[in-house]
């Protein structure tokens, strides 16, 4: 499955009780720049982009301090196994990722670089 980074490209078809939810923790962690979860049968796979650390762009620390306490409270909100995942800052417009299955989120009002057009 490709990530888009273009908001407008992936909007999920639907907004459901589990969105809602991933859309509310997302806006409480204001670390977590951008935000996609695919759902596969029982399984949600979450993957994050991070806001880099002031001084060398690392977002390591932060994932490796948060991400399995950040799993627990996905895993809370939605009632699904949950899988994490980090990744890097992307060079390009798509990400490719291993996962296939329904999105169910793309979130990333946080990330300086989305381009939003007023019509």
């Amino acid at each position: 499955m490709k990530l888009t980074l273009d908001p407008m490209a992936v909007i999920p078809p639907h907004v459901t009780a589990e969105s809602e939810a991933l859309s509310e923790w997302y806006d409480a962690h204001p670390i977590v720049r951008r935000l996609w979860a695919i759902r596969k049968e029982h399984d949600l796979s979450v993957f994050v982009t991070l806001e880099p650390t002031v001084d060398n762009d690392d977002t390591s620390p932060a994932w490796l301090a948060c991400s399995g306490g950040w799993t627990g409270e996905i895993q809370s909100v939605t009632g699904s196994d949950v899988r994490m995942a980090l990744l890097d800052e992307p060079g390009a417009a798509e990400i490719d990722i291993d996962v296939e299955g329904e999105l169910i989120a793309a979130l990333n009002w946080r990330d300086p670089t989305s381009f939003w057009k007023a019509d």
